[in-house]
């Protein structure tokens, strides 16, 4: 994957466990909320091994991470993971380091999931959101797709994406 503005987006890799954890967190608990809906301090090892190891034929995960000459190098700033859902269907979840938010590495994560799901024969994605999440909200529907929210309640919607727009 190509690196912009100092930020590469790449798929995940076992070696990646470590650095998830710690991404994870040092996440507010806002976001680690807005990502899990109800979550302690941050992802367990046995959870960050899980989100390491996707099959790449079902289930892909990316990583945006910092790729610049620094101490900071190869540090994770994001991470998009996407399970089957249906037959053509995958569900998407993303997050996104607080520090780094709203300047475009949602919506890179978001390209290559998309991407990858095409390439699958994926033609949609979900993802269960709170009411409130405008970000992911924004980033969903600027994606120049059809999209469809509805409530499924206890303040949570279930956005849909459609990958193949005409194809319906």
């Amino acid at each position: 994957m190509k690196s912009i503005g100092g930020v590469k987006v790449r798929r995940i890799k076992r070696s990646d466990a470590p650095g998830l954890e710690r991404f994870y967190a040092a996440l507010s608990k806002d976001s680690r909320r807005s990502r899990f809906f109800d979550m302690g301090p941050g992802l367990s090892h046995r959870q960050s091994i899980a989100f390491c190891a996707p099959d790449h034929d079902h289930r892909e995960g990316f990583v945006a991470v910092a790729n610049v000459a620094t101490r900071a190098s190869g540090t994770i700033l994001g991470h998009l993971c996407l399970e089957p859902a249906g037959v053509h269907t995958a569900e998407v979840a993303i997050a996104v380091a607080d520090a780094v938010q709203h300047h475009g590495i949602g919506r890179r994560l978001m390209e290559a999931g998309m991407e990858w799901a095409l390439a699958e024969g994926f033609t949609t994605l979900t993802a269960t959101t709170y009411t409130g999440n405008a970000p992911i909200h924004r980033l969903l529907s600027g994606l120049g797709l059809p999209v469809h929210a509805h409530c499924v309640g206890a303040g949570t919607d279930d956005i849909t994406l459609d990958l193949r727009p005409g194809h319906g």
